[in-house]
């Protein structure tokens, strides 16, 4: 943008001097009556003032050339409009060239007023020199006042240089700044996260680490084909893959050669999952149908929970009792659903909320409307419960 800025600039005041140029061609009576030389002079001012859109020091020895054609054309001094243009393009080129550069530009402006003027005084004296002679102090002053006006136009082109040049080390820094906030920001909000995520690792992983150590150390007091040994065995390894999955959602899981990372979530482990369950003393019957691999990432690891917390809450509510999983896949949804019948006569006097006074059904029931789904939950007739699950996939990512 600043680019092109500096191209449109002279191009703007070419235009702008050829009109104030026409204008005073028309109006000046002098000018009116001979316009050929000054028109002459007014297009090498335009020519000069467009060619600063590129070369501005060039640029000047273009304008500044305006006082020997002048001269050899017969003018008498140089117009107004050349006055106007002898200003503004010293100045234009210590804007856009640095000043160990641009100096050449009020040089060469005022070598070559001098000289125009010289050869003017030079003509005017052989033209007329039997009835006037030339005021040599006019001379002087006149080459003083042209070479004066060409410095102070560079000077002013260096001051509005440094302006700008203040101006965008101003906005660089700005811009800085406001990337160091961001930054900092950003790496604070890091460094919280880190901390919550070892607060909720050393809060919760290391008590269910140490329920899983007791776990098998209860296990190993007992007998290999002992009934119960592998039911503590599946809860040992649960609660293992708990503290390993607990791990990797916070984002503090240390990939050792000793620990593998968890399982990610995922219908696939279906299988895996009943197995747990059933290693716990659940009875669990599985029926799956259709294919699972083309299902996006989101509604697999959302159904696997579902499922994993309706069997949660199955041996949490109905212990002793029978379930029967099912996970039933096509082009446009997946159906996960969990059935269970009574708990066992020990444990029928206990009511069956499965989740309503906690956040089991609540969390489940919001993970399916984060996909549109259906949600369905209840007791049934022979005093079970039901729980089915819908997710939409037809346009899920």
């Amino acid at each position: 943008r600043m680019q092109r800025a500096h191209r449109v600039v002279p191009l703007a005041a070419a235009g702008v001097l050829a009109v104030i140029g026409g204008v005073e061609i028309v109006l000046d009576p002098a000018f009116r009556a001979a316009p050929i030389g000054p028109a002459l002079v007014l297009g090498l001012i335009v020519a000069g003032t467009v060619v600063a859109s590129i070369a501005p020091i060039a640029a000047t020895a273009i304008v500044a050339a305006l006082f020997p054609v002048s001269s050899a054309l017969g003018l008498d001094g140089p117009t107004g409009v050349s006055v106007l243009a002898f200003f503004l393009v010293p100045g234009w080129a210590a804007y856009r060239r640095p000043p160990r550069r641009s100096w050449i530009a009020p040089v060469i402006a005022q070598l070559m007023a001098t000289a125009g003027l010289a050869a003017g005084a030079v003509l005017h004296a052989g033209s007329a020199a039997a009835e006037t002679t030339p005021d040599l102090a006019a001379v002087v002053w006149e080459n003083l006042f042209f070479s004066l006006l060409a410095w102070a136009s560079w000077f002013v082109g260096i001051l509005a240089r440094g302006a700008r040049d203040r101006a965008e080390r101003a906005s660089r820094l700005a811009e800085a700044l406001d990337a160091e906030r961001e930054s900092r920001e950003q790496r604070i909000l890091v460094e919280e996260r880190q901390r919550i995520a070892r607060e909720i690792h050393d809060a919760v992983a290391h008590s269910v680490s140490v329920m899983t150590l007791q776990v098998g150390a209860v296990r190993s007091t007992l007998a290999p084909d002992a009934p119960q040994a592998e039911m503590l065995l599946g809860i040992e390894r649960l609660g293992r893959e708990s503290v390993a999955e607990l791990r990797s959602v916070v984002g503090i899981l240390r990939h050792t050669d000793e620990v593998p990372p968890a399982s990610p979530p995922s219908l696939e482990r279906a299988s895996e999952l009943a197995d747990d369950v059933r290693s716990a003393g659940l009875d669990v019957i599985l029926r799956e149908t259709g294919e699972l691999g083309s299902m996006p990432r989101a509604v697999d690891v959302s159904a696997y929970r579902v499922l994993q917390e309706a069997l949660t809450n199955v041996m949490r509510h109905a212990p002793g009792a029978r379930a029967e999983i099912s996970v039933d896949r096509s082009p446009t949804r997946v159906v996960v659903a969990v059935r269970n019948g009574a708990p066992a006569a020990a444990a029928a006097a206990a009511p069956q909320s499965h989740g309503e006074g906690g956040h089991g059904l609540v969390g489940m029931r919001e993970r399916v409307a984060m996909f549109d789904g259906r949600f369905e939950a209840g007791p049934t007739a022979d005093g079970g419960f039901d729980v089915r699950a819908e997710f939409p996939i037809g346009d899920a990512r």
